[in-house]
């Protein structure tokens, strides 16, 4: 069943607001160096303070990165749209639900397709690349962000007591 009028509009103006607010302007980030520079300033500075300068700014480029693929995401989606392609699924050429499209609007597979996909790339990455991929996803799903069952966490967890 392919999607109804009303449902396409719906889609494109929800992609059209995430397009709107993923590529909106972004907090201008100071220089390292002027960061670091502030902190050397003061007296009896602490080497923690120069890892949290550290570890906030890969924080934002992993944020912005995400960011940056969501957008590409959108894009494709919005051109599909144009070629009278959206809602097909890539992999098995069936119809994407509405559903899905509407919880996920820039989706380019059903679910059943996107898992068998995700299943494939589990067993061929490498365990480093499997594992790198779940931190990624814990950073980017908004609903393990800031908890500590994520499996970001758990990793952290488990490097500090193994020190």
């Amino acid at each position: 069943m392919s999607l109804t009028k009303e449902q396409t509009q719906h889609l494109y103006h929800k992609l059209l607001d995430m397009k709107k607010e993923l590529s909106g302007e972004k907090k201008e980030t100071e220089s390292m160096t002027e960061e670091v520079g502030e902190l050397s300033n003061g007296v009896d500075n602490h080497m923690a303070d120069h890892g949290t300068l550290v570890t906030d700014r890969m924080t934002d480029q992993t944020v912005r990165e995400i960011d940056r693929e969501l957008l590409e995401e959108v894009n494709h989606a919005l051109q599909k749209m144009k070629d009278g392609t959206y809602g097909v699924c890539e992999k098995t050429g069936q119809d994407i639900p509405y559903e899905r499209l509407k919880a996920v609007p820039y989706a380019r597979m059903t679910v059943e397709a996107q898992a068998d996909m995700e299943d494939e790339l589990e067993t061929d990455a490498p365990s480093f690349e499997r594992e790198f991929h779940e931190q990624v996803k814990d950073l980017s799903n908004k609903e393990t962000v800031d908890q500590k069952s994520s499996q970001t966490y758990e990793i952290l967890d488990r490097e500090q007591d193994s020190k």
